[in-house]
């Protein structure tokens, strides 16, 4: 018997379990009605250094990404590309870039590509042409460090980028025409004064309108605003800040689902830590550090409650990326630490986010 959810609150769901019993079970992937309601399923993909800042995509029936390895936090060694193609339950590794030899290995997917297709994977266009696959490197567009991940806007691509500015940083939105191998400055998404709007991603909301949300740095909850466009990112609202008690985090991640959902992926590194040192997890209920998401059935005007997927160790984690499966299924990468002791890995999760 399937498990079914009544009433949706912050900590809680209150329904029916899979024997039919009504019960009140708690929003928390790790207990068990709760992962049979979202069909919630983790794996590891890599754990050997420092592994962080995953990306992740499509490329047809095939997830692929790329990841950060090394020593240290921002001191990686190398690029490892990633390869799942049973929707997340096992995965391919490979290197891709090592830094030391400035080296492209693009053979994990080789066969996803067909001539003259592309796909971008973090500040990478990879381009086949013929057999062989080009790579292009874009960190920099007009001094804006590239960041989220393109999205679809007619025949063009659009992704975000920011830059410091004086004292704080601002966000833009930049364009292709040319399916991610060049892009151009367009617009400015986030500037407002005294505060610092950086890691910004966008989703279209149906037409020439698109939501942006960004993360904000001098605030003390981990603060995230919103700013919407009208024209097709030509011009922006000024940036508002939304309830920190509802949602707030790092690394935005936006994605409309097949289903016309929203999907927001935020890292959160407020409250107390979410693993509780090597005590194990911290009980659900508490202002806690980890991956979490929301849904919006609204193009973003509305959210549900939290949902967190995954806790970190302390503040050592986050960037999100979520791949729609179809049906309100999705794929979901992110690096966490678990311990006092250890590094963080690359982890993901599959799950169902009807009911969420």
């Amino acid at each position: 018997m399937a498990v079914v959810a009544g009433d949706k609150r912050e900590y809680e769901i209150y329904g029916s379990d899979n024997e039919g019993d009504l019960c009140l079970y708690p929003r928390d992937v790790s207990q068990a009605t709760f992962a049979q309601l979202t069909n919630y399923r983790s794996q590891i993909i890599y754990n050997e250094n420092y592994d962080a800042f995953p990306y992740a995509t499509k490329i047809g029936n095939s997830i692929v990404g790329i990841f950060s390895t090394g020593a240290a936090h921002a001191q990686s060694d190398k690029q490892v590309m990633f390869r799942s193609d049973d929707n997340g339950l096992t995965f391919t590794t490979r290197d891709f870039l090592v830094n030391a030899t400035g080296f492209y290995d693009t053979s994990l997917i080789n066969d996803l590509l067909a001539d003259g297709e592309s796909v971008d994977l973090k500040v990478f266009n990879l381009k086949k042409t013929g057999a062989t696959i080009s790579v292009t490197s874009t960190p920099l567009v007009d001094g804006y460090a590239v960041w989220s991940r393109p999205k679809v806007a007619g025949t063009k691509l659009y992704r975000t980028g920011y830059k410091l500015v004086g004292a704080v940083n601002e966000s833009a939105l930049l364009e292709s025409s040319d399916n991610g191998l060049t892009w151009v400055f367009k617009s400015k998404i986030g500037v407002l004064a005294g505060k610092s709007l950086n890691e910004t991603d966008i989703v279209n909301t149906g037409g020439n309108n698109w939501l942006a949300i960004m993360r904000e740095d001098t605030g003390l909850y981990d603060n995230m605003y919103q700013s919407k466009s009208t024209d097709n990112g030509v011009t922006w609202s000024t940036p508002t800040v939304l309830d920190f008690k509802l949602i707030n985090g790092r690394q935005p991640n936006l994605t409309k689902l097949s289903d016309g959902s929203i999907i927001l992926g935020t890292g959160d590194r407020t409250g107390i830590s979410g693993y509780a040192g090597s005590a194990g997890d911290v009980v659900y209920g508490v202002d806690t550090t980890g991956i979490t998401i929301f849904r919006s059935t609204d193009g973003g005007t509305t959210w549900s409650f939290r949902t967190r997927i995954s806790p970190i160790y302390s503040t050592d984690g986050g960037q999100p990326y979520v791949v729609d499966l179809g049906s309100g299924n999705v794929f979901i990468t992110w690096y966490a630490r678990k311990t006092t002791k250890g590094k963080p890995s690359i982890n993901s999760c599959t799950m169902n986010t009807t009911n969420i």
